[in-house]
């Protein structure tokens, strides 16, 4: 009993966490790249930010070791203020779940690399430290000149040193920038950042479901907080295939009413389902077909 309302409590707040605005997760960071100069400048050129992560918490991961491939999609860069500001770009807010996680901004020829988890002094609060002067009801992104080379998120080029101070040139235009964002944020004239992304993914169907003995039962859906849209495919079966899909809900204010998905029998393919507002649960299925059977559709 304890564990169930346990895993209840962690839902509601999971909920909670994915409606919450980008902006306001404090776990998050965003990005603005700008102009290595006195005064802050937006980044001129064409230029793309790509954010990659990779490796796992138990095994080792080098920040030096090469990156063989970046993903086939740049991140979708949104704007910070509105009317009458600079149009500074932001990235998206992402947080950190890999043991290396790095930016990687491309103009041209030259490239910049951002090494998010390697070390440095004041490691974490580079935004924390801001907002006990700044309204930080939207958290600002961190301002990164934008420099050919490896770095730091505060500025330093990349490399171990304790006892290093603050990068004069990185300090100065965050000020500036803070400064534009005390007036924006008066006059709200923030751009509230929304998830744009769209994911898409195969529904992974259970093997041997038309054996009444098969103890795998489960089909597991992993909605990621980062997009804004989730599509789900639901496969065939060869033969026509009749999804029924019976929610139940974690939170049962959560109500949803069946959904009934018909597949066609052979190569005619459907357009995948938009289940982002799909609530969090163990939902029954009952796929009719030659070779279907029940299964529990655990939607995260």
């Amino acid at each position: 009993m304890r564990g169930s309302t346990i895993l209840l409590l962690l839902c509601v707040q999971l909920t909670r966490a994915i409606a919450q605005d980008p902006d306001q997760n404090p776990y998050w960071t965003r990005y603005t790249i700008v102009e290595d100069s006195d005064q802050l400048t937006p980044l001129a050129g064409a230029y793309v930010v790509h954010f990659i992560q990779r490796g796992r918490y138990w095994t080792a991961t080098y920040p030096e070791e090469p990156i063989l491939g970046l993903p086939e999609r740049s991140m979708p860069l949104q704007p910070v203020f509105g009317a009458g500001y600079p149009t500074l770009l932001a990235t998206p807010a992402r947080g950190t779940e890999q043991p290396d996680a790095k930016l990687v901004v491309l103009r041209g020829q030259d490239t910049m690399i951002v090494e998010i988890m390697a070390y440095y002094p004041r490691m974490g609060s580079l935004v924390n430290e801001r907002c006990k002067h700044l309204d930080c009801t939207r958290r600002p992104p961190i301002v990164m000149p934008f420099r050919p080379g490896r770095y730091h998120p505060d500025g330093h080029a990349y490399g171990y040193d304790m006892n290093r101070g603050p990068d004069p040139r990185t300090v100065e235009l965050t000020d500036q920038f803070d400064a534009l964002w005390k007036k924006a944020m008066k006059a709200d004239l923030v751009v509230p950042q929304t998830n744009t992304d769209t994911c898409f993914q195969e529904l992974v169907l259970p093997l041997d479901l038309d054996r009444p003995e098969s103890p795998m039962r489960d089909a597991w859906v992993m909605r990621s907080p980062y997009c804004g849209t989730h599509l789900l495919h639901f496969p065939s079966m060869g033969t026509v295939a009749d999804y029924t899909i019976t929610f139940v809900p974690y939170v049962p204010e959560q109500r949803k009413e069946p959904v009934h998905i018909r597949v066609p029998s052979g190569d005619h393919p459907i357009d995948p389902l938009d289940v982002s507002d799909w609530p969090i649960g163990d939902h029954h299925v009952d796929l009719r077909s030659g070779n279907g059977g029940p299964f529990t559709l655990k939607l995260r």
